[in-house]
This record gives structure tokens, C-alpha cells and sequence, in this order.
């Protein structure tokens, strides 16, 4: 449904009586469901952001009484919380690389976007930034690139810089001063060639009424995520390196997960990526439905990770834990690994 700024209050009468209110739709109409939630009351999660500090109303939630987690899907979401547990082995923190990794294709679709179509082609056509030595180095469109090696079956995929949520809360949140944070999303050469053509012709740059014609005509032929179930092969990775220093010594530990297209459809009648979203909000929601969230709004990794582990676990998804030998701050890359 199409959400306008009369419309809180709509939201919180049908809600009455929720407990928690899940925002699963795009970014624009967190605005308008967060006063809701404030007004119900009900606790809120989401699973993305709309502004560079979605966090600007803390004292409102507050003064409210309602706990909010803020971008609590997979990334952001399951990658805060897996940048906040390797974090806490952890004196201090030099360096947090978040790499996104997907194999997933289909003959059917030439072009598919297993979220919101709307939302991955703004964060991969807009600039983006790193945390570097206390400050922020804005990266182009498609800057970055790197080959990096996900785990097996996904294997090394082209890399980006990609605008996204992490890279403004985790050197917010997370301390022990941490000096460098990005965000890398896999793009094939044919999705980054269509991307390309899409920045060219300024279908998504523009406010002309023809450039709008043209991107509500691209949008209406993308394939739905949810139309994708069963449809797509491949995986879906997720994987945060955190490097840091404990007892005089450097430290590195890469946390992971990853699920099949296929075997998501078949268990749970979804992509893997879609399932990797909905459990992190499902878990937000879950956490704050227990009472255990303090009123105020809430970064993912401001949260204890020891409760969600498991509670991924028991959904199916596992999460694996390596510590790394050969530091590479700010490279992305990693060299001899053991399993631990």
C-alpha cells in the first residue's frame, strides 16, 4: 500500500494491540511506521534505514518508553551482530570488512534482485563510504573492486564499495577504536553492465518525467524477490572479518553463513536471501517481544550476540567461526586459515 505522512495514524489503529511492529517495507516509509510504533505504543523493528543517522530520534523513543531496533535484516542486521561477536574477543578493533557474496542466476531472468529492486539499484548507483583513521573517504559507483574468496560453494566473486547502513553505525557503536569499516556487495559483470546502463541514461538520477516513466517501467518488469522462490540456483554468503589485537598480539577472526537458493526454497519457501533477511527481523522482533530491549533506538550490534547465535542456529542457519593468521587491515584479503 502507498504510505504518506497522514497515514501513522492509520498504521497504528490497524496494529492495535501488536506488541512489536515489523517494518519489512523499503526505507521511504520508515518515517511514517516509526511514529506509529512511538504513538501505539508498540516496540519496532526494521530492516534497513532511511537517513544517514536513523538514530537522530533516540529521546523520543525514550521519553516514549519503546525499544526500536534499527536495520535488523542480514546485512544490516545478522552483520552487526557477527561484527559485534568477533569485536568482543577483542581489546581493541583495528579493522571490520563486511563481504555480501550471491552465485544466484536464472534462465528465466536476465536481471534479478533477490531484495527490494528499488533499494539495491540506489545503494550500488549511489557513492559510498569508508571509515578510515577517524574519517569518512567517499568511494564512486562501482569503486572498490576486489576478487574475494566466499566459502565454498560460492567461491571468489567480484566485490564493490557499496552505500550501506554498517559503515555509518559501526564505528558509532562498536568502540575499542576501530579505525577502518566498509562494505562490499558481489556484482557479476552482466548485473554491473546493466547497472552501468541504468547510471548512463540517468533512469534512477533523474526527476524528469520521462526518466520516471522509464524507472517505473524497469521496476514493473523486474521480477518480484518473492516470485523468485524455487526459480533461482546458487547461494547466498554473508561473511565479517574483524581484525583486532588481544593480550599485546594481533588477532583476526571471520565469521560466516551461507545457504542455498534451492535448499531455502525447499525448507522454508524462500530464497536464501530472503530467509537470511526475515530471520534477522524475525529475531528483532523476538528479542524485543521478550521485554529484554532497554526503550530507545537500537543498532544491531549495540545488542548481547550471545542470544542470537543460537536462535540462528535453531532456524537453520548456521554460523561458522575461523581464526585468521596474516592481518590485512582495510585489504579485504586473508591469507593461511584454520577452522575453529
Amino acid at each position: 500500500m502507498a504510505l504518506d505522512a497522514g497515514d501513522a495514524a492509520a498504521v497504528g489503529s490497524f496494529a492495535k494491540g501488536a506488541d512489536v511492529l515489523v517494518n519489512a517495507t523499503v526505507p521511504r516509509f520508515n518515517t511514517i511506521l516509526m511514529a506509529a510504533a512511538r504513538e501505539g505504543p508498540m516496540a519496532y523493528v526494521d530492516l534497513a534505514s532511511a537517513s544517514s543517522d536513523p538514530f537522530v530520534d533516540d529521546a523520543k523513543w525514550k521519553a516514549a518508553g519503546v525499544p526500536a531496533i534499527i536495520g535488523m535484516g542480514e546485512d544490516p542486521g545478522l552483520s552487526n551482530v557477527f561484527a559485534r561477536y568477533g569485536a568482543d574477543q577483542m581489546d581493541s578493533v583495528d579493522a571490520i570488512r563486511i563481504r555480501d557474496g550471491d552465485t544466484a542466476s536464472s534462465p528465466a531472468f536476465p536481471f534479478i534482485c533477490l531484495f527490494s529492486p528499488e533499494t539495491f539499484i540506489g545503494e550500488t548507483l549511489n557513492s559510498s563510504r569508508i571509515w578510515r583513521n577517524g574519517a569518512y573517504t567517499a568511494v564512486p559507483p562501482f569503486g572498490g573492486f576486489e576478487n574475494y574468496s566466499f566459502p565454498a560453494p560460492v567461491g571468489p566473486q567480484p566485490v564493490y564499495e557499496v552505500d550501506h547502513e554498517e559503515v555509518d553505525t559501526l564505528p558509532r557503536f562498536i568502540g575499542k577504536g576501530v579505525q577502518y569499516v566498509d562494505f562490499k556487495l558481489a556484482l557479476d559483470d552482466r548485473t554491473v553492465r546493466i547497472l552501468q546502463t541504468f547510471r548512463d541514461l540517468e533512469i534512477f538520477g533523474s526527476d524528469r518525467p520521462d526518466r520516471l516513466a522509464a524507472r517505473k517501467a524497469i521496476l514493473d518488469v523486474i521480477p518480484k524477490p518473492a516470485d523468485l522462490t524455487g526459480k533461482v540456483e546458487g547461494s547466498a554468503a554473508l561473511v565479517v572479518e574483524v581484525d583486532g589485537r588481544q593480550n599485546g598480539g594481533t588477532r583476526q577472526v571471520r565469521i560466516s553463513t551461507l545457504i542455498g537458493h534451492p535448499e531455502a526454497a525447499a525448507k522454508h519457501g524462500a530464497t536464501g536471501t530472503a530467509y537470511l533477511t526475515g530471520t534477522g527481523g524475525a529475531i528483532g522482533a523476538l528479542l524485543l517481544a521478550s521485554g529484554g530491549i532497554e526503550p530507545g533506538m537500537h543498532s544491531p550490534e549495540t545488542l548481547d550476540p550471545a542470544p542470537v547465535l543460537p536462535m540462528l542456529a535453531e532456524r537453520g542457519i548456521a554460523v561458522r567461526e575461523e581464526q585468521l593468521s596474516g592481518k590485512a587491515s582495510g585489504s579485504g584479503r586473508s591469507r593461511k586459515t584454520k577452522k575453529r
